[in-house]
């Protein structure tokens, strides 16, 4: 076979642009720790790659509402217990009340604590989050849900079955029967808080049936007993009476509470299992993706050598000519 001048340069020509395209290639995996750097390098494994970061991203999504709503049930959680802690101590004063030995002197002051309580109950029902929002009003999230009902008299009457009556009820609830939402896995979508219509205005009894008179309407009718003000005759038997619908209302909260509690013990195992599932993606693309620096650098020693070599013996071979014999 005969080899002509322009085969040998182009021939020596091409190797060496193969080893220097080679070798860059190596120096930028060097220099960016990754192994593909181009869906050429690895068809397959870049489109591997590809969905693994894919869903890598959808699951820190899940994480990121996973901590929203831990944040959300914990601020729920604590009011609804500030709430429990208000009703016990209600209950305490009606029990005191019950007394047969105090007068209608000491009842008065019963009563007064009472109004406190019962304001204090209206204020955390009104809570708001960090960003003004309240998060008691189901979807009206920007509205005060509860407010004082200057028509009410007593004894005032709450939410009837079926019907949602507000005729004589002592606080209204303007807020809506929603209940905020975050989705937490992609099979999951987690309440995050409580409307205050069920919470405060649907009193359940331990059947789980609507008593028909709200949290507020319960304090405020133990009050008109107690308070010798109110015009009421105290009787111990209407004493007792509202004492029995305050027990239901403060096992109605501890319910609640505990549902809450329920969701944030979830959320745990939730954020659990996203955190293996994110480690798992981590070592999927390091598999895909990362550099074994060790062959990398014997490779590029490799071609180092390569084209050095290639260099010298395209010197000396593109310098032969006949006529240096002559």
């Amino acid at each position: 076979m005969r080899v002509s001048t322009s085969m040998l340069y182009n021939s020596g020509l091409r190797g060496m642009m193969n080893l220097q395209s080679e070798l860059y290639r190596t120096q930028n995996q060097l220099s960016t720790g990754r192994r593909i750097l181009t869906p050429a390098d690895d068809p397959i494994g870049a489109a591997e790659a590809l969905e693994v970061s894919q869903s890598k991203g959808v699951n820190a999504q899940f994480k990121s509402n996973q901590a929203d709503a831990s944040v959300q049930l914990t601020l729920a959680e604590g009011i609804v217990g500030s709430v429990g802690n208000t009703l016990t101590r209600i209950s305490e004063l009606a029990a005191q009340a019950a007394n047969p030995m105090i007068d209608n002197g000491q009842r008065g002051m019963i009563a007064a604590e009472l109004k406190l309580q019962v304001e204090t109950l209206r204020g955390l029902a009104n809570t708001q989050d960090g960003t003004g929002l309240y998060i008691f009003s189901g979807f009206k999230s920007t509205q005060e849900p509860f407010a004082l009902n200057a028509t009410a008299t007593p004894p005032n009457s709450g939410d009837t079955v079926p019907a949602y009556n507000l005729a004589n009820t002592y606080v209204t609830y303007s807020g809506d029967a929603g209940t905020p939402a975050l989705q937490v896995t992609a099979s999951k979508s987690m309440a995050v808080s409580e409307n205050g219509r069920e919470l405060f205005m649907q009193v359940r009894d331990a059947q789980g049936n609507i008593t028909g008179q709200s949290m507020f309407d319960t304090v405020k009718n133990l009050i008109d007993v107690i308070d010798p003000s109110s015009g009421m005759t105290f009787t111990a038997t209407e004493l007792e009476t509202v004492r029995a619908g305050l027990k239901s209302t403060i096992d109605h909260v501890a319910n609640i509470r505990a549902s809450l509690g329920a969701r944030l013990n979830a959320l745990d195992g939730l954020t659990t299992t996203a955190t293996d599932i994110d480690y798992l993606y981590n070592v999927r693309l390091s598999e895909l993706q990362d550099l074994d620096y060790t062959e990398a650098i014997s490779r590029f020693s490799r071609y180092q050598t390569q084209l050095e070599a290639t260099q010298l013996t395209f010197k000396q071979t593109s310098q032969l000519s006949l006529f240096n014999l002559l």
